[in-house]
This record gives structure tokens, sequence and C-alpha cells, in this order.
């Protein structure tokens, strides 16, 4: 996370100002950790852009992964002596809440200054958290998506073309909690129903940029790569797809479509279970996207042979006309019903699930008739 996107800037921004006025507090910071130093990446009435490691407090959120609240930082011997306490910003209290990377490893902190002692308490550390959460999105995609922008533009017209999707998978969900952000932040005391209404626009529209960072992280690793990360140990494969339909069934009903699901038997596969949920929720997620209200999904779990389980969903959507079905799964492939209906998405759902059934050894199948549907077989070794 050296380096993230210019597009992004604005969102991190309102997310610092908006912790502090959030939680009361006059200042607010987001920190990344480095070796020797901090860098406060974005600010709010704080004018350090950098300050010795060994001075700072969110290097101890970062070494110890956990949130920290310094009532007062003049009787803290640690912190006593500092950038953060001598001149501007002359802080007293501190209280910082961690940001993870993609693969889990804390990175920074964002915090809260005041310039008089105080504990920041339960119930608004939490707040700060989930607004942690939401930096943590945005900054991981940006890093993200400026690291694969600069790989892509190497390629002549793909990388021109792949540029202006990312911007558009980035622009759209940013451009969103962005916006509720702002909303929160300028209406003040607002109707709980509105301001749920808000904050789960704006969780919604992070776990889109997530999804993206996962998919983005998964191609990457393709290939051996990739299948020496599987932690294979025994996988409910019955329940996970049971629990993916169930998850998915409110999107489904809110779409009128109907999503049926038949279970033979349990069956269990060997496996990582977070990567095998990411490739059913992209089957499902692709049927959902391509079905039209009134539609069908039909999903099944069996055993296609004796050694090998089979997760089978077809739906009565649109479907892939021939000249098509070829290129389904290469990265960033947008087909041209997609493209017309500016369907959401980057083209990487069935690239990634067919790299993570090649990496439990098993493999895609996909059958498709225009006007009449798609059945796409997914195969894993028992």
């Amino acid at each position: 996370m050296r380096g993230f996107s210019a597009s992004v800037e604005p969102v991190l921004t309102n997310i610092v100002r908006i912790a502090a006025e959030a939680v009361r507090a006059p200042m607010a910071m987001l920190t990344l950790v480095e070796a020797e130093r901090v860098r406060a990446v974005s600010r709010y009435n704080v004018s350090l852009t950098q300050f010795p490691r060994a001075a700072a407090p969110c290097a101890r959120v970062v070494g110890d992964r956990a949130p920290l609240e310094i009532p007062d930082l003049l009787e803290d011997p640690r912190f006593a002596v500092g950038p953060l306490t001598a001149g501007d910003p002359g802080a007293r209290s501190y209280a910082g809440v961690p940001l993870l990377d993609p693969t889990g490893n804390v990175v920074g902190a964002l915090a809260v200054l005041d310039r008089k002692p105080g504990a920041l308490g339960a119930e608004r550390t939490r707040l700060l958290g989930l607004l942690a959460d939401q930096a943590t999105a945005v900054l991981s995609l940006g890093a993200t998506a400026e690291r694969s922008a600069a790989e892509a533009a190497a390629l002549g017209n793909f990388g021109s073309e792949f540029i202006t999707l990312i911007t558009h998978e980035v622009r759209t969900p940013v451009a969103v909690i962005t916006g509720n952000l702002e909303l929160l932040d300028e209406l003040g005391d607002i109707p709980d129903v509105s301001r749920e209404r808000m904050v789960s626009a704006i969780r919604r529209n992070a776990d889109r940029l997530v999804r993206l960072i996962d998919h983005l992280l998964v191609t990457a690793r393709a290939g051996d790569a990739l299948a020496a990360t599987v932690t294979r140990s025994p996988i409910d494969l019955s329940g996970l797809v049971t629990e993916a339909v169930r998850t998915n069934r409110t999107k489904a009903e809110q779409a009128g479509i109907a999503l049926d699901l038949q279970v033979d038997h349990p069956i269990a596969v060997p496996g990582d279970s977070t990567m095998l949920r990411t490739a059913v929720d992209n089957l499902l997620s692709n049927a959902l996207l391509f079905t039209p209200p009134g539609g069908r999904i039909n999903v099944r779990v069996t055993t296609e042979t004796p050694q090998a389980a089979l997760v089978t969903i077809t739906d009565t959507g649109v479907g892939i006309p021939a000249e098509e079905l070829s290129r389904v799964f290469e990265r960033f492939y947008r087909g041209a019903h997609a493209q017309r209906a500016e369907t959401p998405g980057a083209g990487l759902g069935l690239t990634v699930t067919e790299a993570i059934a090649a990496a439990h050894d098993g493999l895609v199948r996909l059958d498709s008739t225009p006007g009449v549907g798609t059945t796409v077989r997914l195969v894993l070794p028992l």
C-alpha cells in the first residue's frame, strides 16, 4: 500500500474528516506505518505529513494488531515528548484502530486526536473501526488498480480497455461511498431508517470494492502459485452451497427470480472453504445478473462420478452466443450483452472461478443457448 490512485484521495479525505466529526474529536489522520517512519496519507486539522516510527502511537496499533487508546499522551513516557504533543497539533489524547491490507496484515491506523485528555469509549471506538474498514477497502483497491493499470498500459489497446473498465468499476462504488458519507456529515441528526440506508449503501459498495480486489489478487496468482496457497481440509460442499443460495435468495426475490436448490446428500471435498465459496458466489452472481425477472435458477449439488462432486447452476437467462463461448473464461472479457446493458462487473468472475477450480484439481464446464439460458458445472475431486 505504498501508493494509491489519486482517484480515491477525496474519499479518504472525507472518511478521515467524518471520523473526527463522528466521534467529536477536533483532529484525525489516516497513517501508514513503514520501516522507519509513519506517513499521514490523509489528515483533518493536522499538519504533520510524516514522523519517526518510534514516536508514533499508530506503530503500537500495528504491532499489537488492536485498537489503542491513550487518554493522556503527556502521562505516557513513550509519547510524552514527540511530534504529536509538541507544537502543532499539540495533542493530549490519542485513539487509533488498525487498517488491514487484503492479506490480513495491519499496515496503519485510522486515528483521532484531541488537545485535551480523555478516553474515546467503546461505542465511539467501534464507530471508528467501521470507518477504518471503509478506508481500508478504498485504500487497498486504489493501490491494486494503480499497479494493474500500469501493467496493462504496456499492452496497447487491451491496456486502454482494461484501464477504462477498472476505472469505471472503481469510480462507481467510490462515488456512492463518498456521496453517502457527505450526506451523513451534512445532514447531522437524521432518522435512524435513513441513516441505516446510507450505511448499508456504504457497506454494500465497500464490499464490491473488496470483491474486485480479491478477484484481481486471484487472477494475479492463478496457476501453480494459487494452488500453493490452497489449505486443503475437509469442506462440507453441500452446506457451503446451501449457505451461498440462502445469502443470495433475497437478491433473487428482489429481482423477481425463483432460486431453487437440490442437494442429493451430504458431500465433502478437500479444499479451501473461502475460495470455494467465492467460486460458487461468482456463478450465482452471473446467473442473477443475466436472468430477467420471472426467470428461474436451479442449483444442484450431487456426485458426478464416485471420484467427483458436481455443483450445477442452470438459469433461464439471456444465454451466450456461440461465437463468445470460447472467450468467456478470458480475463476482463465482457460479452456484447453485458456491454450493451452496462451490466456491472470487471469480466473476472468466470476467470477467478476457473482458477479456483484448477487450484483444487477441478474444472468448470459451461453450456449456453441464446434466449434459453446457461448451465455451468463446477467439478471438484472427492
